[in-house]
């Protein structure tokens, strides 16, 4: 079996692993993490309140601070919610669908299979979610500004727009922590 493993190029490496890691996020995601609401129900408070920041540090000082609450997670089937709220309106929605927590394995996992230092990818993975986590607090407060002045274009700017936005921030980090691995390799 072994030599089996070792007859397989890189590349075919890489696929099996991150196959297998896919499948098994995903059994211990649904039968184990989304029924304790685990850990949707805090990320999904941490963007909800880095996003308030956000659109507080950018909203006209004469407006009443706008504030974070989260929903009752007693229905974990459809998943956990926190409300933006300004003067007893609500401002914007975050479902757990839009914390990040997908994005993030998505970002982790493939420097996780790369090759490189455990040191150098712990590094990069942590800068990374982090960075990760404040793109997204812009990203929800840009869509909240994009619903109050630009309604029509909320659904296109949601569903693609944020998203390509996100995915060309993890292609980055990819690019950044693979460039560093070879300039590395070369001395």
């Amino acid at each position: 079996m072994k030599k089996k493993w070792l007859s397989l190029g890189p590349a075919q490496q890489f696929i099996i692993k991150s196959v297998s890691c896919v499948a098994l996020w995903r059994l211990l995601y649904t039968y184990v993490l989304k029924p304790l609401a685990f850990p949707d129900k805090i990320l999904t408070r941490i963007i909800g309140e880095g996003t308030i920041v956000v659109i507080n540090l950018f909203s006209d000082s004469r407006l009443q601070k706008a504030y974070c609450v989260a929903s009752n997670y007693r229905d974990v089937k459809f998943g956990g919610e926190v409300y933006l709220y300004r003067n007893n309106h609500i401002l914007l929605r975050i479902g757990d669908a839009c914390n990040g927590l997908e994005l993030m394995l998505i970002y982790a996992g493939v420097i996780a299979l790369l090759p490189g230092s455990i040191k150098r990818k712990g590094t990069y993975i942590s800068v990374g979610i982090l960075l990760l986590i404040i793109a997204n607090f812009f990203r929800c407060a840009g869509l909240q500004y994009i619903y109050v002045y630009f309604p029509q274009l909320f659904e296109t700017t949601h569903h693609y727009v944020f998203t390509l936005v996100m995915y060309v921030l993890i292609f980055i980090g990819w690019v950044l922590y693979i460039n560093k691995v070879k300039k590395d390799v070369k001395r």
